[in-house]
């Protein structure tokens, strides 16, 4: 089950630091390309890290 755009709440850092000091769990995933990060944060996850790097590994491209 997905959220739809609307529902979506953008996390800053102020919204991390207050969730870790009530001892909320954070969710964070790497997202290896523009895909899978627009679907990982349709699904509201809190923290992305999105990488370049597949370009090179999985295309074989040369630059990113």
């Amino acid at each position: 089950m997905s959220a739809s755009t609307s529902e979506i709440k953008r996390v800053t850092t102020h919204v991390i630091q207050a969730m870790k000091k009530r001892g909320e769990k954070i969710a964070m995933l790497t997202a290896y390309d523009f895909s899978m990060a627009r679907i990982l944060d349709e699904a509201g996850i809190d923290i992305l890290l999105v990488g370049d790097s597949a370009s090179n590994v999985m295309a074989g491209h040369e630059t990113t």
